[in-house]
């Protein structure tokens, strides 16, 4: 049996109302449906479908990770820089965009050698770590209204979940297999 696992921070509430005004906003040029607040979180590494077999091994490296690399994991003081269509050059989602981060950086770095040295099976990314919020996906891509808004949000993020996602209709749900706290 296969999970479909990723490496996320969960936001915290105090960005709820920012973000839903922004929603308002955009609500006003035209109809989106929008990912529920409580399910919005930063991606840090997809893993795609996982053999369960693996999961236990999976959260025990990463424990290794987090025991010897204390450093990395304090609270993470990111910038959310823009919303605007994502991924770039592509109307398929709403995004917020948030400042390129290297300690986040380096956690997904580690986690992937992890992965690789333990022979664990994953979906491997072919791009750069590319920091995104996902407000929403969207059906239609022709003729849409421009939202670009720079922003200068400054927030902080103190968890990275293991979660495993539930494709369900009309959004994904998301369940937290393990969690590792910043402090």
């Amino acid at each position: 049996m296969k999970k479909r696992i990723f490496f996320a921070l969960p936001l915290t509430k105090g960005l709820f109302p920012k973000i839903a005004n922004l929603e308002d906003e955009i609500e006003k040029k035209f109809k989106v449906n929008w990912i529920p607040l409580k399910n919005l979180h930063l991606t840090l590494l997809f893993l795609g479908y996982i053999d369960i077999n693996y999961l236990n091994e999976i959260i025990r490296l990463i424990n290794e990770i987090y025991q010897e690399n204390k450093f990395l994991f304090k609270p993470f003081n990111l910038k959310i820089t823009k919303i605007d269509y994502g991924p770039p050059g592509k109307k398929r989602m709403i995004w917020l965009y948030v400042e390129k981060n290297d300690r986040l950086k380096e956690i997904k770095e580690k986690i992937e050698e992890k992965l690789d040295q333990n022979k664990i099976p994953y979906q491997k990314e072919k791009r750069d770590l590319l920091l995104h919020i996902n407000l929403a996906r969207l059906k239609n891509f022709k003729n849409l209204p421009e939202i670009k808004k720079e922003l200068n949000w400054s927030i902080i993020l103190n968890e990275i979940n293991l979660y495993e996602s539930y494709l369900e209709k009309p959004f994904a749900r998301y369940e937290v297999i393990s969690s590792w706290q910043c402090i």
